[in-house]
């Protein structure tokens, strides 16, 4: 398919002229692969990164061998859940992965995690709407398990997402092509695979000696998101230093007296300001991919040692203000793609199906209202969105 020959070629192209050197917390990722510091998160995924160390492979080609079959996969299920037709939901699908081009190179867990994730509910959503095949179950939820292992994110918007799944198919009616029982049993079976991901790095954390890792690390989100955060755009909702430090502080609490104790702080008006706050970039993130790709130190220190640093400077300045402005139209298209799905659904009063796209989006608002924000944190967001919006998910309406 000439789409995913142009967007293996670009991701290529770009990892190899730049190459960028983990930092942040990528090199937490590149170092735990390796064995050089304890585990405390990355799941399933960390293994075949290390895999791929063993290979003796540069930063940049691991995470591009990584990444690239990953984003190739996942436009591939999108023309496969477009009825085989290149239709508007792989496009935007399409669109959004040539977004992520700089981000292919660089050493995250992200986009092979939105994969696995993507193939586990389209399994689910396939045995809703089918002929049952136990194997599709047990194949989604080792696939959801291995996702949720891998992104700590994905713990809570799962969890909210088949909690609000369960209200809709117990509200609504369902099609007759989708069987309400079967429809509970999927979610369900989307509920235990979430907490079998994280009992997987429960385990693995428990294993390396880091048990209370996740009050530190995990928990510091919701610091950072909420806790002790203040109420000022555009730091307002993101990661600092006070979060890191307030959490390491509370780290010998009961967690539920330590945010009650904090909660009691600060007058309700404080918290709602907070979350009003943060609002704007949960529902309109920044784009991130290039960015993540031209700060990595090594590439800025290529830039600074060049014969006129200023020309590259500037030439990234204009990169970015072209990214940023293709990324807001680019969220707008998925957010009307989904609003046309859930208008249409409902004019045909398929409420259930209507309820999907409006689910999935709920559920990263309600999450990040209250855990900390980034814009990379949405990327599962807008990638699967098109997934629930298409005409073929559960049915060929």
């Amino acid at each position: 398919m000439v789409a995913l020959a142009a967007l293996a070629a670009a991701s290529t192209l770009w990892a190899f002229a730049i190459r960028p050197e983990p930092f942040s917390d990528w090199a937490y990722y590149w170092d735990a692969a390796s064995g050089a510091v304890a585990y405390e998160r990355g799941g399933v995924l960390l293994f075949l990164l290390g895999g791929l160390q063993a290979m003796s492979l540069p930063p940049h080609v691991a995470a591009l061998a990584l990444n690239l079959p990953a984003a190739v996969f996942l436009g591939w299920l999108a023309h496969r859940a477009d009825d085989k037709r290149f239709g508007i939901a792989a496009m935007l699908v399409f669109a959004y992965l040539f977004t992520l081009v700089p981000y292919y190179a660089v050493v995250q867990l992200d986009v092979a995690a939105t994969a696995l994730a993507c193939a586990g509910m389209y399994l689910l959503a396939m045995e809703t709407a089918r002929r049952p095949r136990p194997w599709r179950v047990l194949a989604a939820v080792a696939l959801l398990a291995i996702a949720v292992s891998s992104r700590p994110q994905f713990l809570l918007v799962f969890t909210v997402f088949a909690g609000l799944l369960l209200l809709a198919v117990m509200w609504c009616d369902s099609p007759p092509n989708l069987p309400r029982h079967r429809a509970v049993a999927m979610t369900v079976a989307l509920l235990a695979a979430t907490w079998l991901g994280f009992g997987i790095d429960s385990a693995l954390r428990a294993d390396a000696g880091r048990a209370g890792a996740v009050r530190t690390t995990s928990g510091v989100t919701l610091y950072a998101g909420l806790l002790s955060s203040d109420a000022v755009p555009p730091t307002c909702g993101h990661w600092n230093e006070r979060a890191t430090h307030d959490a390491r502080t509370d780290a010998g609490k009961p967690l539920l007296q330590a945010v009650s104790a904090r909660l009691r702080s600060e007058p309700p008006s404080h918290w709602l300001s907070v979350v009003g706050c943060k609002m704007p970039a949960v529902v309109l993130p920044r784009s991130y991919a290039l960015g993540w790709s031209l700060a990595a130190p090594n590439v800025q220190a290529r830039i600074q040692a060049s014969a006129d640093p200023g020309r590259w400077q500037a030439w990234s300045a204009r990169l970015h203000g072209v990214e940023r402005l293709g990324y807001l139209a680019l969220l707008a298209a998925l957010y009307c793609c989904a609003g046309v799905a859930v208008a249409r659904r409902s004019t045909r009063r398929q409420w259930l199906l209507a309820t999907l796209p409006v689910a999935w989006i709920a559920s990263f608002w309600l999450v990040h209202a209250v855990f900390e924000i980034q814009p990379r944190y949405f990327l599962s967001l807008f990638l699967l969105l098109p997934f629930f919006s298409g005409r073929t998910l559960f049915t060929r309406s």
